[in-house]
């Protein structure tokens, strides 16, 4: 299980990676019913950035874990839950990817990663809290403070937001590593593009 899960998180906590988007880390998509909430990030750091974008929450059975991603063009953000049981309303103390799923539950871990002028930055989380919310339709929405450390080299950042309107629906069985034969199609979610943030 352990080995399972890092696999797991190693999806999308490999942002830089060639294979990111052929694997469909960041390829958000709506469930059955074409619901999808809406996740807002702003960052300071080595940039000032914003973006915001609609966003899914998957519940991964196997790995007993809640992931949440969203995408605006080439900037993607993933925040996954580890709860002690089910996913309540409370504070996800945040942690590295690979030290979260270990910890004591509930945590969390964050990753985001975008285009720079340059190159492709990739950050994953190290501190932070992730605040969870259960809305009257029981829908989730919460909001995150986190402080990040890139995967290569380079300057910290901070970012901050909130999500929204959240509807969790059951991850594929890929989501535990395993590859099932593809029987049914799912849309992809048209994708905005981030935009610098000078609103200082």
């Amino acid at each position: 299980m352990r080995r399972s899960r890092l696999r797991a998180v190693a999806r999308w906590t490999t942002l830089g990676g060639p294979g990111l988007v052929a694997a469909g880390v960041f390829g958000c998509h709506a469930d059955a019913r074409g619901e999808a909430g809406r996740l807002s990030a702003r960052w300071t750091g080595p940039d000032t950035a914003a973006f915001s974008a609609r966003a899914v929450a998957e519940w991964c059975t196997a790995l007993h874990l809640l992931e949440i991603r969203a995408i605006a063009g080439d900037t993607g953000m993933a925040i996954v839950l580890y709860p002690a049981d089910t996913v309540n309303a409370g504070t996800y103390p945040v942690r590295r990817p690979d030290r979260a799923d270990t910890t004591r539950p509930p945590s969390a871990a964050v990753a985001l990663r975008w285009f720079s002028r340059t190159s492709i930055m990739g950050y994953q989380s190290d501190t932070g809290r992730v605040t969870v919310e259960r809305t009257a339709d029981g829908s989730l929405a919460g909001r995150f403070a986190v402080g990040a450390r890139p995967l290569v080299t380079g300057a910290r950042l901070t970012a901050t937001g909130t999500f929204e309107d959240l509807r969790i629906v059951t991850a594929p069985p890929s989501c535990a590593g395993r590859h099932p034969p593809d029987t049914t199609h799912r849309d992809t979610m048209p994708a905005g593009e981030a935009e610098p943030d000078t609103s200082d």
